[in-house]
């Protein structure tokens, strides 16, 4: 027996008992567990019978049989590393999923009601969050839910001291990423929102891009269109005071595109976190990705259940501050990707 038999013999022992081990512990379906063993049974023929190399290079118009392999297991790498990539996605949903759960049984209510409620998520925001929920307040919104996003700059403890019985909180064990917050608080939303009398959610940032003052227009457009059921706020739908850097309006268009390409949906601004929310479309959305990808994900939701949505413009004011803590703009192909891999692999 040649070395490169010896070789293919102890691969297809190798594989043949992972596949098995697996398949055991029930983490392999019938076709994954087929695929495996047709690779284990391909490779056990090659070590016996060399030959069948060049029979089938020459139906696969090969040179060589040796570069069919090759070629074959590349394509076995790469259904491997999708069946590995399908698997850290589920751990990492499952690992959300607790999260969520232990945040919403130890949620601390408030104790106001209306028809509105504002749902701020927060990660490290100590410095702003204080001042913005103030603004809320002020302009005679009582209704708020916070996300902290496992924070640890004492960001819970100065919003418990500083709006006793004012804030509905909720708290992640550790930072679970964008979307698990607003999905945390859209729960919430689902579980009390009849309670509460809610009828639409508001989703505001929590570090001071977003202006009050834009509710104003949110509202003229739900009393022009009543049956609207989501209302995205838009930098670019008209021109605005919005302050948006340069590279950041070229990644944000190309955002739309893709958006546009995944979903269907045609907004002006894709990735803009100032929104409106019917209580009904919120019992239909659910979200499922922990990133800022989320943004995607949520637009073909709203697609999807054929929500009756509308866009106004909105004011999005950038500072030193706001800057520093937005994501990386090399992080956009990232987010693409993933969205991609959910939409077609997932």
């Amino acid at each position: 027996m040649t070395l490169l038999s010896q070789f293919f013999l102890v691969s297809w022992i190798l594989i043949f008992g992972i596949s098995v081990s697996i398949a055991r512990k029930e983490r392999f379906n019938a076709l994954h567990f087929g695929v495996f063993l047709l690779a284990g049974l391909s490779l056990i023929v090659f070590a016996f019978f060399p030959s069948m190399l060049d029979v089938i290079g020459k139906i696969t118009w090969l040179p060589r049989g040796s570069d069919a392999l090759v070629y074959t297991s590349i394509i076995f790498l790469w259904y491997f590393s999708l069946l590995l990539l399908r698997k850290v996605e589920s751990e990492r949903e499952h690992i959300t999923r607790l999260v969520r759960e232990l945040a919403l049984h130890n949620s601390e209510h408030g104790e106001w009601r209306g028809d509105f409620v504002f749902l701020v998520r927060s990660f490290n925001e100590i410095k702003r969050i204080p001042e913005t929920l103030r603004w809320i307040l002020d302009a005679g919104f009582t209704q708020i839910i916070v996300v902290d996003d496992g924070s640890i700059d004492g960001t819970s403890t100065l919003l418990k001291n500083t709006f006793p019985g004012r804030i509905h909180f909720l708290k992640h064990l550790f930072n679970r990423g964008g979307w698990a917050a607003l999905e945390t608080g859209f729960e919430f939303v689902r579980q009390n929102a009849s309670h509460y009398g809610w009828k639409w959610l508001v989703t505001f940032d929590a570090d001071g891009q977003h202006d009050i003052k834009d509710m104003k227009v949110f509202l003229e457009m739900l009393k022009d269109h009543p049956k609207t059921e989501v209302i995205f706020g838009s930098r670019f739908i008209i021109k605005t005071d919005s302050n948006v850097p340069f590279l950041r309006r070229i990644i944000l268009w190309w955002g739309k595109v893709f958006t546009s390409i995944i979903s269907w949906v045609h907004l002006t601004d894709s990735h803009n976190g100032y929104r409106l929310f019917s209580i009904d479309s919120i019992r239909k959305i659910h979200l499922t990705m922990d990133g800022m990808e989320y943004a995607s994900e949520l637009i073909e939701q709203v697609r999807i259940h054929q929500l009756k949505w509308r866009e106004v413009p909105v004011n999005i004011h950038y500072d030193e501050y706001s800057l520093g803590k937005w994501q990386k703009s090399s992080n956009a192909l990232n987010i693409a990707i993933r969205m991609i891999w959910k939409k077609f692999f997932s």
